[in-house]
């Protein structure tokens, strides 16, 4: 880049209509100086070429001419950049940043206690908080593609065996292809295939499937949150709230949101088959500007057991998030809709270790993109009955825009029948494509005056 704009003198505004005829007669796209110069942005905008992949030190690159990804191995493959026409849109401050996946269990971890979220299960791709980079297992350069194979590490390894000194594996597999789209010179298609290596059941929580980190200077948040979706209405913009707060849920029904300057250039993330909703924060920069960061995800539930995979596409795009829009228009109708993820929910009664006698009262909601099938109920892990499922919850609306009103659960558990003691509640929700999100388990007393004498 040049320090700064170029002006038109001399034979400069020769070469720039030969360029704008050269660019025509290629079909790429053409930037004036006035648009340059109004962006930031103050390189001639390059012919889109044919994609290349190569290696710089630790660094794999995909470049198209118009839009350069690059991943960091020594970081599990995780994306460190992705730059448009030469300016950088992600924060990759440290081991928590990036573009990149992490996953969570919405029960405390046993191998740690009760610890949870990042101080319990939580495979981070990239690495853990003493900056211990993810092994790449495997690699490969394509012509039009990288993939990548990484073991994650636990974010937090000092309550798991390890600390500042040694890290801690998780027991996940992440493969991620990023390929250049011939027909979308601006964007790049991320594949992830998430393999779970373990036994145990961690419950449903929402994955960072991906998080979105950027550069202090794309902090405006675009979307769409009306409710015509794919007719090119009006959009909204706002600032996320700065950490430790986090916006409230933020209606998507296009599935995509972007990070942007003033100008609308910057980072725009596409989600197909996603939950059509996103919430975030910022941080702003303390010692140095490369700390400030502005974060979004998606709601992307999953309970990971013995045989999951978790597998699907994201799609990345640099530069005017109108045109990023206009590509997602036309890539949103060559795709066919695939469901990966299971219902949405919560569990509100009973409370945890809860004594109960008689008649047990359950309930909570459930919502899925697109339909709740059944709910089931378990005691012990031995199924016991089927919630009734439509209830009104107009609550759940309140912070799920546009949710459906039908989507809360009851069921009398009759205790009775089951021994005094300890015992373990369990509620699984299931969609019309048969994914089932396993909620967190419940411990719970039963405390009959006549006990049952049936085993466990």
């Amino acid at each position: 880049m040049l320090d700064k704009p170029f002006k038109l003198r001399g034979l400069r505004p020769f070469l720039v209509l030969i360029y704008i005829a050269a660019s025509i007669l290629l079909g790429s796209v053409v930037w004036n100086s006035s648009q340059i110069k109004q962006s930031g942005i103050y390189a001639m905008a390059a012919v889109p070429t044919s994609p290349r992949t190569y290696q710089e030190g630790s660094r794999l690159y995909l470049d198209n001419g118009t839009v350069k990804v690059g991943l960091e191995s020594s970081w599990g493959g995780a994306i460190v950049e992705f730059a448009w026409h030469g300016v950088n849109f992600v924060n990759a401050y440290d081991t928590g940043r990036e573009v990149q996946a992490a996953f969570y269990d919405g029960d405390a971890y046993p191998p740690c206690g009760d610890c949870r979220d990042g101080f319990g299960w939580d495979p981070v791709q990239a690495g853990d908080a003493h900056k211990h980079g993810s092994p790449v297992l495997a690699q490969k350069l394509g012509s039009d593609f990288l993939y990548t194979k990484t073991r994650p590490h636990h974010w937090y390894p000092d309550n798991k065996g390890g600390g500042k000194d040694q890290p801690v594996p998780g027991d996940v597999d992440i493969e991620q292809w990023v390929t250049a789209m011939a027909e979308y010179p601006s964007g790049m298609k991320l594949h992830y295939k998430i393999t779970y290596l373990g036994r145990d059941q961690h419950a449903n929580h929402v994955q960072e499937f991906p998080a979105v980190y950027v550069n202090w200077d794309f902090g405006k948040f675009v979307h769409y949150d009306g409710s015509a979706p794919w007719t090119s209405g009006e959009v909204t913009s706002l600032t996320m709230p700065g950490r430790p707060k986090r916006s409230p849920m933020l209606y998507t029904p296009e599935h995509w949101g972007a990070f942007v300057n003033d100008q609308g250039i910057g980072l725009t993330v596409f989600t197909p088959g996603q939950y059509p909703y996103v919430s975030g924060w910022k941080r702003p920069p303390d010692a140095t500007k490369d700390s400030g960061t502005h974060y979004f995800l998606f709601e992307a539930p999953f309970s990971f057991g013995s045989g999951s995979v978790l597998e699907g596409d994201i799609y990345l795009f640099g530069g005017d998030y109108k045109e990023a829009r206009r590509a997602i228009y036309s890539l949103e109708k060559s795709l066919t809709p695939r469901d990966v993820f299971p219902p949405l929910g919560v569990v509100d009664q009973p409370k945890p270790h809860s004594k109960s006698n008689g008649s047990l009262e359950i309930s909570g909601w459930a919502i899925d993109n697109p339909e709740v099938s059944q709910v089931k109920v378990y005691l012990d892990n031995r199924f016991v009955g089927a919630a009734t499922y439509g209830g009104s919850r107009p609550d759940i609306s309140a912070i799920y825009p546009h949710a459906p009103i039908g989507t809360g659960f009851r069921y009398k558990l009759d205790t009775t029948q089951f021994p005094n003691g300890a015992h373990l509640l369990g509620i699984n929700a299931e969609d019309k494509a048969g994914i089932v999100a396993v909620f967190p388990r419940i411990p719970i007393e039963i405390e009959n005056a006549n006990p049952s004498t049936k085993s466990n």
